[in-house]
């Protein structure tokens, strides 16, 4: 079972820029793609089935034992400095036409849970998170959309703009808000990422492009 959430921006990205592949989307088909963990240190865990769409996909798992109110456990990284999916998502999305960013979620906690993701600049630094509006359900893959629009309203920026925001992303995050009926539960959960996307404006080539490699995969 998929679901659809569309959500707003918050936050900053800074750095030099490179070019991003238009339209890409990462769907773990056959491995984790250097996709890493919560901390960086190693490749995210693997499985081949199971996914958003029937195969590959990525997991972290993680307990709630050491949380407290508020926290936001950053969960799985693809970054430049890793090489994660080749480089694809590294680059200037406005100049590269990207108008929205996709990915799908899953999680096996007893209550809904409120995924995020963070962009930052290749470099590491101060970083921009999209909250989705309404919590993920357990046991369902949800796909939750980023627009990259500037008059999105719920954009919140730490001293910069949209332009040197996403001019240069070279790390894409999932992480989670915890759930406060968690909070000191040391049950270890799963939480799901795969079809990390970036989409192009709809009418240009990318966007035919995407909507026909789509097609051809449903078949």
């Amino acid at each position: 079972m998929k679901r659809m959430i569309s959500i707003g921006l918050f936050g900053l990205l800074v750095g030099a820029a490179s070019a991003a592949t238009v339209p890409f989307t990462e769907s773990f088909t056959n491995g984790a793609s250097n996709w890493r963990n919560s901390l960086g240190t190693v490749d995210a865990l693997w499985l081949s089935v199971g996914g958003a769409d029937g195969a590959g996909h990525i997991r972290e798992d993680f307990s709630f034992a050491a949380s407290a109110p508020g926290d936001q456990p950053l969960l799985l990284r693809g970054q430049s400095n890793y090489n994660s999916s080749g480089g694809a998502f590294v680059g200037n999305w406005i100049g590269e036409g990207v108008t929205s960013f996709h990915m799908f979620v899953r999680t096996n906690t007893p209550v809904p849970v409120n995924f995020y993701a963070r962009f930052a600049a290749p470099n590491g630094g101060p970083g921009a998170v999209a909250l989705e509006f309404a919590p993920v359900l357990p046991n369902t893959w949800t796909e939750i959309v980023v627009p990259l629009d500037p008059s999105n309203p719920q954009f919140i920026y730490e001293g910069t703009n949209f332009n040197s925001v996403f001019s240069n992303v070279g790390r894409i995050q999932m992480g989670i808000l915890a759930p406060s009926q968690l909070i000191g539960d040391p049950s270890v959960y799963s939480f799901d990422l795969d079809e990390v996307s970036i989409v192009p404006e709809p009418g240009t080539l990318g966007a035919l492009l995407l909507a026909a490699a789509m097609l051809a995969r449903r078949r």
